[in-house]
């Protein structure tokens, strides 16, 4: 439905279908966000006034040089690394050194020379911000260094490297070749205690603080809240961003005994919502600075509890305090712009969704005591009381089908469309193509407004499968993308990247809503012709192992062939789960792939594939008692206006 003279422009792509089928009732879908800038997934930025900055893709953490007169800014998203380097106050940029690659924040080891995590590259980075040269301190293959540290003595620094799940350390010249410490897959946070006698390190995937002896390169382990990221010390007590249990965790240096824990999240505001996201700490004067990614805003932590907030761009990687001002850096920026000039299967990524979301740097005065600002969460809030709606307990909807399709945008598929927002000009797929989508749409009304929170599939099945991307996901998706890590456990499996709620299914199953997945999250068995097993451990049980999954050659045709044998059982029987998921992944096409089929073609299945469904569903007993939805994973591969 078009909301076109009532809302402000947003600044991402629209999915191609927002799709709702609501078979034998009418449903009505009302409020419009409004603020200076909206972004997809309904927040609207509003921060304060000063002074602001563009960085460059997925900045992913700063640092201020000894005199506070400059801060350096891994910049290590999609396009290549870089590290820039910006004048205090008035933040302009001072020099951009090309980096082989970058992770972390990066560390100041003298008045002219940072020292940067360099990821992909298997090196640490000796970079000389005056000469404008960066020394490669080797490390071994696969490593992948994503975080430094040194301690206060000036010789000793410590690394750990993402690749092999270990910390290094040593002097500047050996610690390339000094003995791995294995510590867990995925560090997030890395810092020494007072003076260079431990090592601190978080890690993400067994949701642990450690502490590493220099000496004796011994390991103390304490459990921490969910995917814990960076730490920061202070005053004898070892800080944890507790990622993805919306809380700081205090632990003391001597031994990791807990202390406290400070909830940071918007439960303990008026909006009652979780997954803020806390994934960065400094440390200024007796205050914590905590990043929350998620809630595009930053929490001043005094006395062991929030003592004020700042609203800050969109989504946070990184803050700091310099005398009485406050440095944000924000990984997505201040929004990011249309793409019509994208054309699927060019090498020409000017318009690509993970070029155009540049960073942002912001600085402004340090809230005061009892400041809470924030972004508003859009026009009518997350807590609002919802108007009275056909999806409620105890409604006329018993059974929910949710359909996912793959990286189309709006216009691509539906910009031929009169009735809606679109540009016809960038319609590909248009009623040619997609017969049946079109006449969805026509019927059943026109989502023109529809956007997606994902940007690339990494994150896009994430907001499709568990309503929520979290702190791994939107870090490391941008360099995955740019071809800087090898490691692929994003796009599925369990480990760092689930939130904590978990997935839809689990939702379900707490609930007690049956439910049924086909396709989504499943890997090819061992043999050909095996049938598929679940990637997921809480999947296990609860899929069609004869339906595909991720499979290109594998004709989204047969797939709804499958999926009717079973429905048509379950229809029969009563046994109709309440909520299915169902993948029809034919529309992300192969491009033009040598021996595949041409873009249209796979459209075009797809679309046919989606018409079977509905003439299927419209046939059947549940017809009268179900909703059926129809969303893009995300919009990255086509123009949007």
């Amino acid at each position: 439905m078009s909301a076109k003279n009532t809302e402000p422009p947003r600044l991402l792509q629209r999915l191609a279908l927002g799709i709702v089928l609501v078979c034998g009732v009418t449903a009505v879908c009302t409020g419009a966000a409004h603020g200076p800038v909206v972004l997809p997934n309904g927040w609207v930025l509003n921060p304060p006034g000063g002074a602001v900055v563009t960085t460059g893709t997925m900045p992913q953490g700063m640092a201020a040089s000894p005199d506070r007169l400059l801060i350096a800014v891994v910049e290590s998203g999609y396009s290549p690394a870089t590290l820039g380097v910006y004048r205090v106050p008035d933040l302009a940029r001072v020099a951009s050194i090309a980096l082989p690659g970058a992770f972390g924040r990066p560390l100041w080891r003298d008045a002219t020379h940072v020292l940067v995590a360099g990821a992909n590259a298997d090196a640490l980075l000796d970079v000389d911000v005056a000469a404008r040269s960066v020394r490669r301190i080797g490390f071994p293959k696969g490593s992948y260094p994503a975080l430094v540290a040194a301690a206060d003595d000036g010789a000793t620094y410590a690394v750990a490297t993402d690749g092999d799940g270990a910390v290094r350390i040593g002097t500047l010249d050996a610690i390339g070749t000094a003995r791995a410490i294995a510590i867990g897959a995925h560090p997030g946070g890395l810092a020494f205690g007072d003076g260079a006698g431990q090592v601190f390190a978080t890690v993400r995937s067994r949701s642990e603080v450690v502490a590493v002896d220099v000496r004796s390169r011994t390991v103390l382990r304490r459990a921490a809240g969910l995917h814990p990221s960076a730490l920061a010390v202070h005053a004898g007590a070892v800080y944890v961003a507790e990622t993805d249990a919306d809380a700081v965790g205090v632990f003391d240096a001597r031994d990791l005994r807990p202390i406290a824990t400070i909830p940071v999240g918007d439960a303990n505001t008026s909006l009652h919502a979780t997954g803020v996201s806390p994934n960065a700490l400094s440390v200024a004067g007796d205050s914590i600075v905590v990043s929350l990614g998620a809630a595009n805003a930053v929490a001043i932590l005094r006395n062991g509890r929030v003592a004020a907030r700042a609203a800050a761009g969109w989504y946070p990687t990184d803050a700091l305090a310099i005398g009485t001002r406050l440095y944000i850096l924000d990984g997505k920026g201040e929004g990011t712009h249309p793409n019509a000039g994208y054309r699927m299967g060019r090498h020409d990524d000017r318009s690509y969704v993970g070029t155009l979301e540049t960073g942002s740097l912001r600085a402004y005065d340090l809230p005061r005591d009892g400041e809470l600002a924030a972004n508003p969460v859009g026009a009518d809030g997350w807590n609002a009381t919802p108007p009275p709606s056909v999806v409620r307990p105890g409604g006329p909807l018993r059974h929910v089908f949710f359909v996912l399709k793959e990286n189309r945008s709006y216009d691509q598929v539906l910009g031929d469309v009169a009735a809606g927002n679109g540009d016809p000009k960038l319609a590909w797929f248009g009623a040619r193509v997609t017969p049946n989508q079109h006449a969805i749409a026509a019927r059943f009304g026109l989502f023109d407004n529809a956007y997606a929170s994902g940007e690339v599939s990494a994150a896009g099945h994430l907001w499709a499968d568990a309503a929520f991307a979290n702190d791994y996901v939107e870090r490391f998706w941008p360099p995955s993308y740019g071809n800087r890590r090898d490691v692929d456990d994003l796009s599925g499996g369990d480990g760092p990247r689930v939130p904590a709620g978990g997935y839809l299914w689990d939702a379900a199953r707490r609930a007690h809503v049956s439910f049924r997945d086909y396709g989504e999250l499943v890997d090819p068995g061992k043999g050909r012709g095996s049938p598929w097993i679940a990637d997921v451990p809480s999947l296990r049980g609860r899929f069609d192992p004869l339906y595909a999954g991720w499979n290109l050659d594998v004709s989204d045709l047969d797939r709804v062939k499958e999926w009717r044998r079973e429905f048509a059982a379950f229809d029969r029987a009563g046994t109709l789960p309440q909520l299915e998921l169902i993948w029809l992944p034919n529309d992300h096409t192969s491009g033009s792939k040598p021996g595949k089929l041409t873009p249209s073609s796979y459209v075009a299945i797809n679309d046919r594939a989606v018409g079977e469904m509905v003439d299927t569903l419209s046939h059947a007993r549940a017809w009268s008692s179900s909703v059926m939805f129809i969303i893009e994973d995300d919009a990255q591969d086509g123009p949007d206006h």
